[in-house]
């Protein structure tokens, strides 16, 4: 629950303080006279773009908290890596980071539960941004690609150029209430590797080839009703 809550206070800052940022600007262009009707209408529309993202964030939550029993069903990796995007683009922009996604086009869909893991996509992709802070803005590049092992699994791979880890934390980070960051709960990882796990698949991580550390994970797939 105090991971749940860390986490929607941090997703719904940023939109509440955008949506406060354009209210503002146009309190203030009003004020002055000084305004294009076409320019009010542009940052109220922002404005009331991030409002729906903060309620989509606020229904996301809701729906792990009431949930009892996970719902699994096929669904297209790429639609879940979109919509955890969606959620971690203001993050991105904000830091300057590029986020690439590397997807073949016949990737057979997997059966998961939508919402858990879309939460461990989310929780990768931040962590990933956060570990670029050091990083020299024109390295700050996440990318994010996916291949099918065989026939029952897909692997996921979350590729940062951050700082890297210590061989010492690569198997620390995923125990409960461990954690490298100052203000880290430690619960994050361990979430993500217990949800993956539930999905009879497994969470680890390795260090980048060029530096930055790559999170690797696997889930299953669509069985082919031919075979």
């Amino acid at each position: 629950m105090g991971e749940m809550a860390s986490s929607l206070a941090h997703e719904l800052n940023q939109p509440l303080s955008a949506i406060a940022n354009y209210c503002a600007g146009c309190i203030k262009r009003m004020q002055a006279g000084n305004y294009k009707f076409e320019d009010l209408l542009s940052a109220m529309q922002k404005a009331s773009d991030q409002a729906e993202r903060a309620g989509k964030i606020i229904r996301r939550m809701r729906d792990m908290v009431k949930k009892s029993d996970p719902n699994r069903e096929p669904i297209a990796l790429g639609d879940l890596l979109e919509e955890a995007r969606a959620f971690a683009d203001i993050e991105a922009r904000r830091t300057s980071t590029q986020i690439v996604v590397d997807l073949p086009g016949n990737l057979p869909k997997i059966v998961v539960d939508r919402i858990m893991i879309e939460q461990v996509l989310l929780n990768l992709v931040r962590n990933g941004i956060e570990a670029m802070h050091d990083t020299p803005v024109e390295r700050r590049r996440l990318d994010i690609s996916a291949h099918q092992i065989d026939a029952r699994w897909l692997q996921v791979e979350i590729a940062d150029q951050g700082h890297g880890l210590p061989d010492e934390d690569v198997e620390k980070i995923f125990a409960p209430f461990y954690t490298t960051k100052q203000e880290g709960m430690g619960i994050g990882l361990a979430i993500c590797r217990s949800i993956v796990e539930f999905h009879q698949g497994r969470l680890w991580v390795e260090p980048g080839r060029e530096g930055g550390t790559r999170f690797r994970f696997t889930v299953p797939i669509e069985e082919d009703e031919d075979e």
